[in-house]
């Protein structure tokens, strides 16, 4: 009976030990996988760009500005249709999105609806640059977004009324340089 037990005992251990160290705490620490790397991680933060508000755009002519006037539309994007009517539609923001590098300036897109239109300046250039919207018809209507940091991104919210308009850098040369383009307002 002693050799029986001594021999159920000796099958025992000898089939368990090798799930015995697997489990140990020291095993687990030799333990690699080609993937898992033991050390430090190194985690790489975005940098973001400054955002600087401007005042309030001036206006020469007559002309409007929607600085702040309008809010965002809310809800589900459709009119409620309960209650009297008497209530109008929300009104649609248009969005343009101007980049200026040395020496051009790239607005998002060639045409907006008109109305409110929220405009976003970035200056993706290594030297300050400014954005000055008119006009084209010479109606005297212009705003002006003043100087701009490089990496710097300002937004406004303008009333632009239909017809073309011309964005152009105001400093000295940078006209000449390129640093034009035109938009249609539609509507």
């Amino acid at each position: 009976m002693k050799r029986r037990l001594g021999l159920v005992l000796a099958v025992s251990v000898t089939a368990s030990f090798p799930a015995l160290v697997a489990l140990s705490p020291a095993a687990a620490g030799t333990r690699h996988h080609g993937h898992h790397r033991r050390g430090h991680h190194t985690r790489h933060k975005k940098h973001k760009r400054r955002r600087h508000h401007a005042p309030t755009p001036h206006t020469s002519g007559g002309g409007t500005s929607a600085s702040g006037s309008t809010p965002p539309p809310s809800g589900s994007g459709s009119p409620s249709t309960s209650g009297s009517g008497s209530t109008p539609p929300p009104t649609v923001l248009s969005h343009l999105q101007v980049t200026e590098r040395e020496f051009s300036i790239v607005p998002s897109r060639a045409a907006v609806a008109g109305g409110t239109v929220a405009v976003e300046l970035d200056n993706r250039g290594q030297d300050p640059h400014d954005l000055l919207i008119q006009r084209v018809d010479g109606s005297g209507i212009q705003f002006d977004f003043g100087p701009a940091q490089p990496g710097s991104i300002t937004s406004r919210k303008l009333n632009l009324g239909a017809g073309q308009w011309e964005l152009l850098c105001t400093l000295p040369g940078h006209y000449a340089l390129g640093m034009h383009a035109l938009i249609t307002v539609t509507g």
